[in-house]
């Protein structure tokens, strides 16, 4: 590795260390303390309505959070869940208008409305220990949430991809199945990506857990214990993270719908045309550093081998569930859309925008609108 290599190798680890010491009182306060404390004082402030649809043995507890109310999103996807014989039990991290209750209840089985604390993790939490609670005997049990759009329009259907992968713990998609390197190395990038990361992890937009994993008392104990935070990368280290090392530790069975370990042999097939479009739709909505080497790419006339290694590198760094956006979905048929790089930087929500544009029929229509609204402000065009 060059010299200047180390040097930020070096200088990021000093950071991450530093970082680590500062937050230790507050992180061992946390993780011991914080879901007593919830459970003790906040749980009690849940609120459960009945929904229309009868409990069944496949169960989808569908994470909102509804800052603008319930969306025709929502509905859609719980109506896409209903019609696939599943029982969603909708987890609103929001306090819900009466009326949003009643568009819900055709589409639910049960609905619970609690103090939005520990995020995504926070709401599944409270989601999985209501079905202990109640007993509920299920076969698999789906955890989503309405950070991504789904399913879209002319997308593989994700239920039947995970039936198909036949696994106990199934994914749309994962992250960080490489080490990250620096930017300015990406020419040195070798793809080898793999499970046995530190860092590597099942996204929890959409994960699908099976019987085997349910009937496991350590299963329902990791969800009892589990140290909620209002810190999002905590949340993302002790949940995604956090789960998805769980299910390794106990040597189960698990798969992502979305398999990208041939990602650079897909790109080698690329003509370089292709590679260059692809390029300019990479999403890195918050590395600078990865944002002016996509600039300085783009501005000059890069072969075919230095573009694979550029989105090989963004990858890499920035998660396929960000990064590779638009080669997913229209190269790979990925049902899910991130929203959140509407909102994270200017091109990141231009790329977004031209996504749902192209998405087709009511479905496609109704994405597209609902990211128009999301589109933070001051930066949309004119």
């Amino acid at each position: 590795m060059p010299e200047h290599g180390r040097l930020w190798k070096a200088k990021r680890e000093v950071k991450r260390l530093g970082t680590q010491l500062a937050e230790l009182p507050s992180n061992i306060a946390s993780r011991y303390f914080a879901a007593p404390y919830y459970d003790a004082v906040h749980a009690r402030k849940i609120k459960t309505t009945a929904g229309n649809i009868a409990e069944g043995a496949k169960t989808a507890i569908y994470l909102i959070f509804p800052g603008q109310g319930v969306l025709t999103s929502h509905l859609h996807a719980l109506g896409w869940l209903r019609d696939r014989g599943i029982s969603p039990l909708v987890v609103s991290n929001l306090p819900l208008s009466p009326d949003d209750v009643e568009r819900l209840r055709p589409f639910a089985w049960q609905i619970l409305e609690r103090p939005n604390i520990g995020y995504d993790f926070g709401g599944y939490r409270d989601g999985v220990l209501h079905l202990a609670n109640q007993r509920v005997d299920l076969d698999q049990l789906l955890l989503l949430n309405d950070s991504a759009w789904f399913p879209l329009p002319g997308a593989q259907d994700w239920l039947d991809q995970v039936a198909a992968l036949n696994v106990d713990y199934a994914g749309a998609a994962t992250n960080f199945g490489m080490p990250r390197v620096d930017p300015e190395q990406f020419m040195d990038q070798v793809w080898d990506y793999k499970s046995t990361h530190r860092n590597f992890h099942y996204t929890s937009y959409a994960l699908a857990i099976g019987s085997k994993i349910l009937s496991n008392p350590a299963f329902r104990n990791f969800w009892r214990r589990f140290p909620m935070s209002n810190r999002k990368k905590r949340t993302v280290r002790r949940g995604e993270i956090g789960l998805t090392q769980w299910v390794l530790r106990n040597g189960y069975s698990h798969a992502a719908a979305l398999d990208l370990t041939d990602l650079d042999t897909a790109l080698a097939a690329l003509p370089k045309d292709q590679l260059l479009a692809l390029s300019h739709n990479i999403m890195v909505p918050e590395d600078a550093r990865l944002t002016a080497l996509k600039a300085r790419i783009l501005a000059g006339t890069p072969d075919a081998q230095t573009l694979a290694n550029f989105i090989l590198m963004a990858t890499a760094r920035q998660g396929m569930s960000y990064a590779l956006q638009a080669y997913t979905i229209g190269e790979r048929g990925f049902a899910f859309l991130k929203k959140s790089p509407l909102w994270l930087n200017a091109e990141a929500r231009d790329i977004t925008l031209a996504i749902t544009s192209n998405l087709s029929g009511e479905a496609g229509q109704m994405i597209h609108e609902e990211a128009k609204a999301l589109a933070a402000p001051d930066t949309r065009s004119s």
